[in-house]
C-alpha cells in the first residue's frame, strides 16, 4: 500500500513536469490506477523491438500492443508501428525479419510514444521480461517528454519463475522463454514473430497463468504487480 502511494505521488509530479501532453495525460491516469482484479482492471499488454540490448546505443524500431478489458483480448485494440531508427536493425533482422529498408519508411519514435502512452492510460502493463522493455521506454520518454515515467507492471516471466519457485520446480536455462512457458500452459505455437504477435502471446499467456491460479478470473492483481 505505502509503495503504491509513493509511486502515485511520484506520477502526479512528474505529470506537472512533462513537456508531452500524453505523457503527463497517462503519468494522471497511473496515479488514480485502482489495481483490483484481473476481470475488473483495464491492462495493455506490450512489446517492444529492438537493434540490440544497450539502452544507451540501440534503438527502439518497432512496437506492438493490445489491450485487455473485463479479461478479454479486446482484438480491436490490436497496434503494430514500425519506428525508424538512424542506425541498421542488426541482429533484429534475423529475429524479427525486419529489413534496413521497412525501418526508414517507420514512424517518428515521438509518433509511436504518442500512440502507445494514449492507449497505457489507466491500465497495468504487461511484459515478458519488463525490465528490458521499459528501460528502454524510460531512455526514450526522458528524451521525449522531459520526465522518465513509473510503470505498474505484471511480468509474466517474473510470475511464472516465483510460481515455480514456491512449488520448488527446477527452472534450466531458457525454460522462462516466452514460447517455452506458452508450450507449458498448452497454448499454440506462433511460427511468425513481430511486436504486436509477441504482444499478443504475452497477453494470452497472461491470462492462461491466471486462469490456473484462480479458474474463476478473479485473480487479486496486487500480489503479482511490479512498480518500475
Amino acid at each position: 500500500m505505502l509503495q503504491r502511494w509513493r509511486h502515485a505521488r511520484h506520477c502526479l509530479k512528474l505529470a506537472r513536469a512533462s513537456t508531452a501532453p500524453e505523457l503527463g495525460q497517462y503519468l494522471d491516469s497511473c496515479a488514480a490506477l485502482d489495481i483490483d482484479r484481473l476481470d475488473n482492471t483495464p491492462l495493455i499488454s506490450v512489446d517492444l523491438e529492438l537493434t540490440g540490448l544497450e539502452k544507451e546505443h540501440d534503438q527502439i524500431v518497432a512496437i506492438g500492443w493490445t489491450q485487455i478489458d473485463n479479461g478479454k483480448i479486446q482484438m480491436g485494440s490490436n497496434c503494430h508501428l514500425l519506428i525508424n531508427a538512424a542506425k541498421s536493425v542488426g541482429s533484429s533482422a534475423a529475429i524479427h525479419e525486419l529489413l534496413d529498408s521497412e525501418v526508414a519508411e517507420g514512424e517518428a519514435l515521438a509518433f509511436g510514444l504518442e500512440e502507445l502512452f494514449r492507449a497505457a492510460q489507466g491500465r497495468i502493463w504487461i511484459f515478458h521480461h519488463a525490465g528490458l522493455d521499459i528501460g528502454f521506454l524510460k531512455k526514450a520518454c526522458e528524451r521525449w517528454g522531459g520526465v522518465i515515467p513509473g510503470f505498474i507492471v505484471l511480468d509474466t516471466l517474473r510470475i511464472e519463475y516465483r510460481l515455480r519457485k514456491r512449488r520448488e520446480l527446477p527452472v534450466k536455462q531458457g525454460d522462462l522463454q516466452l514460447s517455452q512457458i506458452r508450450r507449458v500452459y498448452g497454448l499454440p505455437r506462433y511460427t511468425a514473430h513481430n511486436a504486436l504477435i509477441d504482444a499478443l502471446a504475452t497477453a494470452e499467456l497472461m491470462l492462461a497463468i491466471a486462469a490456473r491460479m484462480e479458474p474463476d478470473a478473479h485473480l487479486k492483481l496486487a500480489p503479482h504487480v511490479k512498480f518500475f
